[in-house]
């Protein structure tokens, strides 16, 4: 089990409800979250619009991840780092929200990264606050659980293959196709990761 890392002051902590309610009112104002109000970061929050409302109706709990929560006794507070304009926050989120919302003893807060920068830089990727990111809290001692994201391992093993055989390939054609591959996923791949990670806290603690 990992380290408790003490968690810092939470800054505008957020139902995943009230995190939706906010992307659609920026989207409303032409405007994404963030200091970095870019022309593409506020049509990466229209298209998270659509990407969300997909993955929360195609979102099925795979019945090993569903039985490994059933087994965990802990509750646990689970804190995702994200953006609105964050592509595999919008395929990410809603998942993890599903999940949350079917295990009565985790309960869910959303943080926007830019407004967290010191809980999220005790969990860089290679360096960088790649997000989303899940961080799940035991909620009575306050200890740290495990982490986990950017992005779904398979995934992100397909995003290195792509990148070796095209490594002049766009940012734009390697967002798109990441987009596709998530699509395709239907979250099979974050929960697979999940069930993973699970396995290996809950056979810590027998």
């Amino acid at each position: 089990m990992m380290k408790n890392i003490t968690t810092p002051q939470l800054v505008n902590p957020m139902t995943y409800q009230e995190f939706k309610a906010l992307s659609e009112e920026l989207v409303a104002q032409n405007k994404t979250t963030g200091d970095e109000q870019t022309e593409q970061r506020i049509g990466f929050t229209k298209l998270n619009q659509q990407r969300m409302k997909r993955v929360e109706k195609q979102f099925v709990l795979q019945p090993e991840l569903k039985e490994l929560l059933e087994q965990n006794q802990q509750n646990w507070k689970w804190l995702i780092l994200v953006e609105s304009w964050c592509g595999d926050g919008a395929q990410i989120l809603p998942a993890i929200a599903a999940i949350a919302d079917q295990t009565p003893n985790i309960e869910l807060t959303i943080l926007l990264r830019d407004e967290n920068p010191d809980l999220m830089d005790t969990c860089l990727t290679n360096g960088s606050r790649a997000i989303p990111k899940l961080i799940s809290i035991d909620a009575e001692t306050g200890e740290r659980v495990f982490t986990w994201g950017p992005r779904p391992s398979a995934i992100q093993a397909q995003v290195k293959q792509l990148k070796a055989e095209q490594p002049d390939i766009s940012h734009e054609d390697l967002v798109h196709q990441v987009q596709l591959w998530y699509a395709k996923d239907r979250s099979q791949s974050l929960q697979q990761d999940l069930v993973q990670v699970l396995q290996e806290v809950l056979a810590l603690e027998v």
